[in-house]
């Protein structure tokens, strides 16, 4: 009996629960009881619609496209495309010096840098004339006894023509020889005279003297450093990637495009604040890539690079330098600045008055931007101010560009309740 009584009373208790539950649903059964019902809140229903999200205040710019020219970015370092050790042909005491031969000096083709001493070779040349003199004084003896013994062969009366020996034209040519043999050692006893003088090969600047007043040079003795001045080279690195964007020369012709690639000096003040810029134009690549870095190097070269002709002012060998160099045109494309991302390839736009998440695949990147045709639409404006917890698909009022930003996360005040 007792655990029927128990059964009893639990279901007992279960059914004034289920009753309570539909009578406290019924707000007419609830009034009958006495209850004060407040039918937007009665228990049981639902709000009808979702309250509307805050109203968010941003400042923004209009996307458009535009055609935009990829620039690459490389660095490298001056250096000379001609460079020489100047050495003298002959031996000699080197007994003057040009003041165009210190270093850092300039020259031009022609000039005279060093001398080394001539009395050996005045004296050489003075031997080589009178041995020319003995020569030809022996050729005009020689013509004079083979024209007279063509004389005597005929006052003898032989009828048959003479021989060679008779004529003695064997020692005519051998006496015609050592003419041209003491012509020849004159020409190069006064080719060493003049040798003593030492001449700049073209228009240069000294790198480095390496001799002094008095000094014994011989013909492998370097006198010193120099190279030319007309043009300076730079080898420049493009990653694979660049090379996708970008197709350096390769053959053997003059460059079509001059003045291709912008230089920048690391010695000078930053980009943004006016730099000088030297222009070069990019001659011909390398014809393989770097072994361990898988780079290609392109050789691009500066004219005047040491503003002889301008007022730029001077590169140094062995100076870095910055170079951009156009590449590929993108067609129509958007352009957007990395500071408005909102995360990693996601900016925040407005479309129809209101807040879109907009994520896209960069077509190309920098450092400062970042350039796609995904993801955006004709007439979306992309937000400018940071809005780290705007929700997506919150009402947009756009802020004037003459008004001041309230904060990050722009609220209206009459909409926030």
């Amino acid at each position: 009996m007792r655990i029927l009584l128990h059964i009893m009373i639990a279901l007992a208790i279960l059914g004034l629960g289920i009753g309570g539950y539909y009578t406290m649903k019924d707000p007419e059964k609830l009034k009958k009881m006495g209850f004060k019902v407040d039918k937007k809140k009665a228990p049981g229903t639902r709000p009808k619609r979702k309250p509307e999200p805050p109203m968010i205040r941003t400042r923004v710019v209009e996307l458009t496209q535009k055609d935009h020219t990829i620039l690459l970015k490389s660095q490298g370092e001056i250096r000379t495309h001609n460079a020489t050790s100047l050495t003298p042909q002959i031996s000699g005491r080197v007994v003057q010096y040009s003041e165009n031969f210190e270093d850092g000096a300039y020259f031009n083709k022609g000039d005279v840098l060093l001398e080394l001493e001539t009395a050996d070779y005045l004296t050489d040349v003075e031997s080589a004339k009178a041995q020319l003199a003995r020569a030809e004084a022996s050729f005009a003896q020689e013509e004079a006894r083979a024209k007279q013994a063509l004389l005597n062969w005929k006052d003898a009366g032989f009828d048959e023509d003479p021989s060679d020996l008779v004529l003695r034209k064997p020692q005519l040519r051998q006496a015609e020889a050592n003419v041209s043999s003491a012509k020849s050692s004159l020409a190069r006893a006064q080719r060493n005279l003049a040798r003593t003088r030492v001449r700049a090969p073209y228009d240069g600047r000294v790198k480095k003297r390496n001799v002094g007043l008095g000094q014994q040079v011989g013909a492998s003795t370097s006198l010193g450093e120099i190279f030319s001045t007309d043009f300076a080279e730079v080898r420049l690195p493009l990653t694979t990637r660049d090379l996708t964007y970008y197709s350096p020369p390769n053959k053997p012709e003059p460059a079509t495009e001059k003045n291709n690639v912008t230089f920048t000096s690391f010695l000078s003040v930053a980009e943004d604040k006016g730099s000088t810029q030297w222009a070069g134009t990019i001659l011909r690549a390398e014809g393989e890539l770097d072994k361990n870095s898988r780079q290609l190097f392109v050789i691009a070269r500066i004219d005047d690079p040491f503003g002889l002709k301008s007022d730029k002012p001077a590169l140094f060998i062995g100076q870095p330098v910055r170079a951009i160099i156009p590449a590929k045109t993108l067609q129509q494309v958007y352009t957007i600045p990395r500071k408005h991302l909102s995360e990693l390839n996601e900016i925040l736009v407005v479309r129809e008055g209101r807040l879109k998440r907009v994520t896209f695949t960069p077509d190309w990147s920098n450092s400062t931007s970042m350039i796609t045709r995904d993801g955006i639409e004709p007439g979306d404006l992309l937000c400018t101010t940071r809005l780290p917890y705007a929700p997506e698909g919150a009402p947009v009022e756009i802020i004037p560009e003459e008004e001041e930003p309230l904060s990050s996360h722009q609220v209206h005040p009459s909409d926030s309740r």
